[in-house]
């Protein structure tokens, strides 16, 4: 579209290119769900985090989340080594085999992902293993899976994108730092990356997740989760995003699990959500996050939970007799709560107008 529309004409057509909440899919993480509305169509959604913060992980939930919802994923896995992607999706479907058996065997040190791949328990998970082949077998039909080779430039993005644009619904990149180039200029080149993925997302209506490493944090900084000034090269990379997504690992807690921050420090259909961050419970055991999750304050140091009461009305309350305290570092846990009222007020009711 170029030049300029009539508004009174685009009022009556406009309502045809609305998402829909039945178009949106999910990014494998509740709060990131409900406070940036998951991933919608077109959508270029940047995900950014530091070194060893889980971004590969995230994005192997986010294809499991989708493919659990029978949506078409293809993973473009530029760091990862080859059936890396494969080897955490099995894993998680292993776990959930060992974790419902009552018979479990006893595993010295617990079951876990590096334990698993390198061959830590012998024998003992073999008929796990089994069930989750079977499972792989029909569950990742719909997963389809692209290792870097000696080169993955834009034109490579580009050809592989346009011969599946028919067949997916979801495409994740990860990530842009792993791109080759010719340029000797570092952030001109990443522009053209994002400009290049936001342009297919557009023109195709697929979503795409994109990942990033962000820069070395500044001693200065105070803030909890990063934001939009901490993404490694040019600017413009969030500024081409529709979406930017952040995620820092927070403490351990007692039981093995730890705090994971989220923050949508960037959203073009809801800026109010850029105001809170997000507190969630990675359990490695399971390689997933749970559901329940705290919301605090952006503007801080340290974490500091809201009141229920004053929760924004997107935050889901997964059950009414329980809430997440995250303000005792290693401690959190569930606690019991009022649930509050979640009445619409000062709605407007069309029979009242003149």
């Amino acid at each position: 579209m170029s030049g300029f529309i009539n508004a009174a004409k685009a009022v009556l057509k406009e309502r045809a290119t609305r998402p829909k909440v039945s178009e949106m899919l999910s990014t494998g993480v509740k709060f990131v769900d409900d406070a940036g509305h998951g991933l919608l169509p077109g959508e270029l959604a940047l995900l950014g985090a530091y070194s060893g913060q889980g971004k590969t992980q995230l994005c192997v939930n986010a294809a499991l989340a989708n493919l659990e919802d029978n949506k078409r994923v293809h993973f473009i896995a530029l760091e990862a080594a080859e059936y890396e992607i494969e080897q955490r999706l099995k894993y998680q479907v292993i776990a959930n085999y060992f974790f419902s058996d009552p018979d479990r065997p006893n595993l010295s040190g617990g079951l876990s992902f590096p334990g698993w791949l390198l061959g830590k328990y012998g024998d003992k998970l073999d008929e796990y293993e089994t069930l989750a082949n079977k499972y792989c077998v029909s569950a990742f039909k719909n997963l389809f899976t692209y290792y870097k080779g000696d080169n993955f430039g834009v034109l490579d993005l580009i050809q592989n994108f346009l011969q599946i644009e028919d067949e997916t619904d979801l495409v994740i990149v990860d990530h842009v730092q792993y791109f080759d180039y010719d340029s000797d200029n570092d952030n001109r080149a990443i522009k053209e990356i994002a400009k290049t993925v936001r342009t297919l997302a557009l023109e195709s209506g697929i979503p795409v997740l994109l990942v990033s490493h962000l820069r070395k944090k500044d001693r200065q900084s105070k803030e909890l989760v990063p934001g939009l000034d901490e993404f490694h090269g040019s600017s413009d990379l969030t500024k081409i995003a529709t979406k930017v997504i952040t995620v820092t690992q927070g403490p351990a807690l007692s039981d093995g699990r730890f705090v994971t921050y989220f923050r949508i420090a960037k959203n073009r259909i809801d800026g109010g959500a850029t105001r809170f961050v997000g507190a969630c419970v990675f359990d490695p055991k399971k390689g997933r996050y749970i559901d329940d999750y705290g919301v605090g304050r952006v503007n801080s140091e340290s974490f500091k939970q809201i009141e229920i009461e004053k929760y924004p009305r997107w935050a889901k309350y997964f059950d009414c007799s329980r809430h997440w305290n995250f303000d005792v570092p290693g401690e959190a846990g569930p606690i019991k709560v009022k649930r509050p009222s979640t009445t619409p007020q000062g709605i407007y009711n069309p029979s009242q107008r003149n």
